[in-house]
């Protein structure tokens, strides 16, 4: 009955592409055991943290929590890739958390409900900013290492959320995951 139900799942996410049936086939992937869990920050304890997960048919599945205040739980199939630090510094390769997470929030506030195409184009325009200063090794066999950029993926632009930020790397679609506010 799970596997078929699961199979299900799969074929209507694959046949839709929505966010959201990949989102339902992967928790029940994980309430079924089908596949392990990391999640990242599960006691919300680690001071800063940033990292992506490129997304891939690994049987690894990363949860987190995003979208600020409004404390969803989200979860990705692929391979972790850290980055960061705790301060930006270009020939350092560290990045500094806060300024992603000032952008979803003013005066102070979380505004939760600054996701996707909600979120002002001021903003938008900062955080693709901020995104685009975050260096990507793309790593080779030939240990020929390449540094490159990330940059939102703007075909992706309804995940969008606190947290969780559809990005295109090169190695492929992937989603810049950092400390959520809440």
């Amino acid at each position: 009955m799970a596997e078929n139900g699961l199979k299900a799942l799969k074929h209507r996410w694959l046949n839709s592409g929505s966010f959201e049936d990949e989102q339902a086939y992967l928790s029940a992937r994980v309430r079924l055991n089908d596949a392990p869990l990391v999640y990242l920050d599960p006691d919300g304890t680690l001071p800063e943290w940033i990292a992506i997960i490129v997304r891939r048919e690994t049987d690894v599945i990363y949860g987190t929590q995003c979208a600020g205040v409004a404390t969803e739980q989200r979860f990705v199939e692929g391979y972790l890739v850290p980055v960061g630090g705790s301060k930006y510094d270009v020939d350092e390769g560290k990045i500094e958390v806060q300024p992603f997470v000032d952008v979803f929030h003013e005066s102070g506030d979380c505004k939760w409900a600054w996701t996707g195409r909600t979120l002002p184009l001021e903003r938008r325009a900062l955080l693709s900013t901020l995104v685009e200063s975050v260096p990507y090794w793309h790593s080779r066999l030939d240990g020929d290492d390449q540094k490159d950029r990330l940059r939102i993926d703007t075909t992706r632009l309804e995940q969008l959320a606190e947290a969780w930020i559809p990005v295109q790397t090169p190695d492929g679609p992937g989603v810049l995951l950092y400390r959520n506010c809440d």
